[in-house]
């Protein structure tokens, strides 16, 4: 029953000023254009600009050609270069800081923000060249970070100021709303759509891609202010946009959409800014990424709004996977062969870093994509994707790197190029025993956020204790010919151990070494292998003549080192980089002549030697027919008076948990008989013992200081007393529950495990040796991982 007046009086209104004239506004000032898809919108705007601009610049060589933005998707970016533009990105600083998990759904620091200074420092020197400024919300080129209110409006203060056009690429403009109401002071009170009135009132234009946050099957928008900075700069501009728009999409009153598709868009807008929707849009992304932190998967925190970002720096530590590799891409194809699953890859290869100066490569963050479809996927769909990542997480050494085969110079490579997977080797292939354990020693102490100094310190002892012998070649397995090492379960020549407190998650990084002969004759023999021990201790002094002393172990020397010595060792030496600096132990063999007896007679008269007489006295009265003592070490430090004697005792198969914690009870006034039961128990898979396949250790620790004040620590050889590394792992993280370590603790024991291994954990055993259990006083407890190299094939691979 509509006439034409219905629709004059209803719909034909005629109004101006803001995003979209009304009446003969809109024939007369085109605004408000419809199109199919975003990326059409970003060209209506870019072509149609870059055309007006390059006819200015026929009588002003000075004419704008740069853009600046918080961060471009592909399409924009592409587009944009595609009409000539030239792309400056400003992040806010820190996108891949850390973020801590327990503050997850609490706090966020908008780190896709656009950085101010930054924005202004460029401005300042080359202000002539740039027309736009575009701001990106959510950020999806910074792994869909929000943009904070108060970003937005600086920004239009500084592109106010500057006479610069101000636009969104708006494609999640609900979603960046809800961070500003739940993270933003100030807006709590706020509704959703009082927020996004807000935010668009500080910008000159906008394009988005209806699918996005229009929550439509198709279509986009391009919208700018009417008599804002874009009009006044480019005059008539919307009638240009209005006659291409027409030329390659349709008229403006439809844009090429179907009208089912636009009434779909209308419905969407107003869906989008309720709370319930995106309260469950939000809740859904946060608990993906919850999960998978869960499972020891790194992502980009704190979660976006619509997507996930696996961080793969972090999912290949370890690796030595290279940028130019595209190792992201690698995983990506894997995921969708093996599981059904698409990703996206969002770095190197994405982003082209391969075609970029060094500057520009730096800035490119390493990510993977999961972007989450609205109103599809259950928790089902989502533990099915945790699972599959974890799975691939596993295997990482050998998911395959990949050359780009076709279109590696297309624009949006991504979409169209060619690529072949290439399969890498995690085998040890042509390196020396320095360089690998100069590479592993690395990836530890980026696990453990170790400072440079002590990086430089630890390369520096591992260089001293490797002198000569660290540059021979690791062989391919152990061979007959050659020392046959006891320092590890592989029977490397080294061996790492990581100090984690349970209190705080802090940490000391460790490393025990054997000083090896040079080829030739001679090779494996104890008296030579004496003689290299010697040589590194006086090397050790030399270097760290202020911190360390040779005095006590001279004075013991001829008790562990005798001229005809037997045993499986002659001396091993440790090095932590301590809170003072240089720390270095030696570990002497009692059993260098055969007998249990005489180990413990010449434990004996060691502590007799150094004035700990007592202490051995202590340790002596409880040492059962079935224990033995295997290890006496000493600091190496000049303080006589905190250095400690430590001696070591072999529980052998009989003992039992409870015989352990009462032999610690009676020894060592902090220790808890309790805490030491419950980690055998836990170490053990259950078992309290008595533990036949390989003894238990116990260290006690004395000092001249406090004699009668040792600290005890048992060690569990956890490799013997489980199948597999990943049956060890679970373990480990069980008796991380029960003692209610915090989150960094298990956060760093995860990434040490994977800074060594080369093989799914489920693969056999072999990074795991041993894990310890420390008490002191003040009831303080701390664990020691002792990691196997893996330069040698280790024990029960299956």
């Amino acid at each position: 029953m509509a006439d034409g007046e219905f629709y004059r009086s209803m719909l034909l209104k005629p109004y101006e000023s803001g995003f979209v004239n009304g009446g003969p506004h809109q024939l007369e000032r085109p605004n408000f254009f419809i199109v199919p898809q975003g990326r059409c919108a970003e060209f209506l705007l870019f072509s149609t600009l870059g055309d007006m601009i390059a006819e200015k610049r026929r009588n002003d060589c000075s004419a704008p050609t740069v853009i600046i933005s918080n961060g471009f998707f592909d399409t924009t970016g592409a587009n944009a270069i595609a009409a000539g533009f030239s792309l400056e990105t400003f992040t806010q600083p820190g996108l891949t800081d850390p973020f801590p998990e327990e503050l997850v759904g609490k706090q966020n620091p908008f780190k896709g923000n656009l950085d101010l200074a930054a924005t202004e420092t460029f401005l300042d020197q080359h202000q002539a060249q740039v027309c736009m400024i575009l701001i990106t919300i959510t950020n999806n080129w910074a792994a869909a970070q929000p943009v904070s209110m108060a970003n937005i409006r600086g920004a239009a203060e500084l592109a106010r100021r500057r006479s610069i056009p101000l636009f969104f690429d708006a494609c999640r403009f609900a979603e960046n709303a809800w961070f500003i109401r739940e993270f933003e002071s100030g807006y709590s009170d706020k509704t959703i759509p009082e927020i996004v009135q807000e935010m668009f009132s500080y910008v000159d234009g906008f394009t988005i891609s209806l699918k996005k946050d229009g929550l439509s099957n198709m279509g986009g928008i391009l919208s700018f202010r009417d008599g804002g900075l874009l009009a006044q700069q480019y005059d008539a501009i919307g009638l240009r946009l209005k006659e291409r728009q027409i030329l390659c999409y349709g008229n403006d009153s439809y844009g090429g959409m179907s009208g089912r598709d636009i009434m779909t868009a209308v419905v969407g807008l107003y869906e989008v800014t309720k709370e319930p929707y995106l309260r469950t849009r939000i809740n859904q992304v946060r608990s993906f990424a919850e999960k998978l932190q869960a499972d020891g998967v790194s992502v980009l925190l704190p979660p976006g709004g619509h997507a996930v970002y696996l961080n793969m720096d972090e999912f290949f530590h370890g690796c030595d996977r290279h940028a130019g590799d595209f190792p992201a891409v690698g995983f990506t194809l894997e995921l969708l062969k093996d599981f059904g699953i698409r990703a996206a890859e969002a770095g190197p290869f994405g982003w082209e870093w391969d075609k970029k100066p060094p500057e520009l490569q730096a800035k490119i963050p390493n990510l993977v994509r999961f972007a989450v479809p609205r109103h599809v996927l259950s928790d089902q769909h989502i533990n099915y994707t945790v699972a599959a990542i974890k799975e691939l997480h596993n295997r990482r050494h050998s998911i395959p790197n990949v050359k780009i085969t076709r279109g590696k110079n297309m624009r949006l490579r991504h979409f169209s190029a060619g690529m072949k997977p290439i399969p890498v080797n995690p085998t040890l292939t042509n390196t020396t025993y320095l360089r690998e354990a100069t590479r592993q020693l690395s990836h530890l102490s980026r696990a453990l956020d170790q400072d440079s100094v002590k990086d430089e310190l630890l390369n520096s002892a591992l260089g001293i204790s490797m002198e000569g012998w660290g540059q021979l070649p690791i062989p391919q397995d152990v061979s007959s010919s050659r020392w046959v090492s006891g320092v590890s379960n592989d029977h490397s020549p080294f061996e790492y151990s990581v100090v984690l407190d349970q209190e705080t998650g802090d940490t000391e990084l460790r490393f025990l070494i054997e000083a090896q002969p040079l080829q030739g004759e001679g090779q494996g023999n104890l008296t030579q292998l004496q003689a290299e021990a010697f040589a590194l201790a006086e090397r050790i002094a030399d270097k760290n003549r202020n911190k360390v002393s040779l005095d006590r172990f001279r004075a013991v020397r001829d008790l562990f080192m005798p001229s005809k010595p037997e045993g499986s060792f002659a001396a091993w030496f440790s090095y932590a980089s301590g809170k003072d600096g240089a720390e270095w132990k030696i570990y002497l063999n009692p059993c260098c002549t055969p007998g249990r007896h005489d180990a413990i007679s010449r434990t004996r008269a060691a502590f007799e030697r150094i004035g700990l007489a007592e202490s051995w006295a202590a340790v002596e009265s409880v040492i059962a027919p079935y224990e033995s003592v295997v290890y006496f070490s000493l600091d190496l430090s000049s303080d006589s008076n905190h250095s400690r004697a430590k001696v070591y005792v072999s529980h052998g198969t009989s003992s039992t948990a409870s015989a352990i914690a009462e032999k610690h009870a009676a020894i060592c006034p902090h220790a808890n008989p309790y805490e030491i039961q419950r980690f055998c128990e836990a170490m053990g898979g259950g078992n309290l013992g008595p533990y036949e396949q390989k003894p238990l250790l116990s260290c006690f620790a004395f000092t001249s200081r406090a004699p009668g004040q040792p600290v005890g620590t048992v060690h569990f050889p956890v490799s013997a007393y489980a199948g597999d590394d990943r049956e060890i792992q679970e373990r480990i993280e069980r008796y991380m529950v029960a003692v209610s370590v915090p989150s960094l603790y298990k956060k760093r024991y995860r990434k040490i495990i994977s800074a060594v291994q080369r093989r799914p954990l489920d693969q056999g055993v072999g990074v795991h040796a041993w894990v310890s259990l420390k008490q002191g006083p003040g009831d303080k407890r701390s664990n020691t991982f002792y990691i196997s190299p893996g330069l040698f094939l280790c024990r029960r691979e299956k």
